[in-house]
């Protein structure tokens, strides 16, 4: 099994059990993949039929040059990929960042859309030297999937991936903290009917999660609208209640408009943000500094629609602490991307706000 710097803060057997529950929790395989493509964590809920393909070394060569392609393209795009797996199986692949850069990824979902197709199934059968009873078997114990479900899932893996990151820099606090969100997990897998394949279902998996958090989830439109922030995140800025907020501009949050004007030319960059630093007005009017990490939405376009992050309160000397790290990352932005919103903003100033 390889390391890499996440797995050296954070203990194998703590990623495993995150997996295990996500996995419990929606019915859909997982693995933490380094950027080589080589395991950092042992697969939960491997499917029968994955298992088999990877026995012929030339099947697993071909993955594992696709998928080293989709990380290529998921690193520079900064956005979570649903892609073809194998045949007309579905899968997604969620980047982890550490220090500012993917650093890893969750791969897994391997699910179908629909019945199998019939002509795909009898030709890879007999590719890999199996009776086509038995493929079908295999094939049918997939899980039944929508797109959206794919999407829901990995949207919540980005926001577990973030917490990890942001928990296992903080040193000495990371052991504590990790155990809660073992414990978000643990009341997932509780609380969640397992194995399930209704849309639905999956949404209210990932409303639990949302409101459970301990640090502030938002979701905003292109135009820094709020639409969506739970409890928590409304109580750190001093409201009672999230409805409070949705409809208001993110922007009416900041004490300072140019730091919001530097956010977006970040985010519209380079498609994410880390360990971002706003100083921040609360409803009582006391103002504190808070720390973002934040990701655009897209819809199948490839056009930004919003964009969504967590975010919590730090002190002066924590902030004062990242701000070199802050000032490093903008002054290091890379080539402009695929982006629809790149050319409608110029490249981020080199000092941050």
């Amino acid at each position: 099994m390889s390391k890499s710097i996440l797995t050296e803060l954070v203990s194998v057997r703590t990623l495993e059990k995150i997996l295990d529950n996500f996995s419990s929790a929606t019915g859909l395989g997982c693995v933490i993949r380094d950027t080589k493509g080589n395991p950092l964590t042992k697969g939960s809920h491997p499917s029968r039929l994955w298992q088999e393909v990877v026995k012929h070394p030339h099947m697993e060569k071909q993955y594992q040059d696709y998928l080293l392609q989709m990380f290529e393209k998921v690193t520079r795009t900064g956005q979570n990929e649903i892609y073809k797996r194998y045949i007309d199986t579905y899968a997604f692949i969620v980047p982890i960042y550490m220090e500012g850069r993917a650093e890893a990824f969750f791969v897994g979902g391997l699910g179908r859309f629909g019945n199998p197709n019939m002509e795909l199934c009898i030709t890879e059968a007999k590719k890999l030297n199996i009776d086509t009873d038995s493929f079908l078997e295999m094939y049918l114990m997939l899980p039944l999937v929508t797109l959206e479900k794919l999407e829901s899932c990995a949207s919540l893996l980005r926001i577990i991936g973030s917490t990890v990151s942001t928990l296992a820099k903080e040193g000495t606090e990371a052991k504590a903290k990790l155990e809660e969100l073992s414990e978000i997990q643990d009341f997932l897998e509780k609380k969640i009917q397992k194995n399930s394949n209704d849309l639905h279902d999956s949404e209210v998996r990932y409303r639990q999660l949302f409101n459970t958090i301990n640090d502030g989830v938002y979701v905003t439109d292109e135009k820094g609208i709020i639409k969506e922030i739970n409890l928590q995140g409304a109580k750190l800025l001093g409201f009672n209640s999230p409805d409070e907020l949705i409809g208001t501009n993110m922007r009416d949050t900041y004490v300072n408009p140019e730091d919001r004007d530097e956010f977006t030319r970040i985010i519209y960059w380079k498609g994410h943000i880390e360990h971002f630093h706003p100083y921040v007005r609360l409803k009582n009017g006391d103002k504190t500094y808070f720390e973002t990490n934040s990701t655009v939405i897209k819809d199948k376009n490839g056009k930004i629609t919003g964009v969504q992050g967590i975010f919590r309160a730090i002190g002066p000397s924590h902030h004062s602490n990242l701000h070199q790290y802050q000032r490093q990352t903008n002054n290091n932005e890379p080539e402009p991307t695929t982006l629809n919103h790149a050319a409608d903003h110029k490249k981020p100033s080199k000092t941050a706000k």
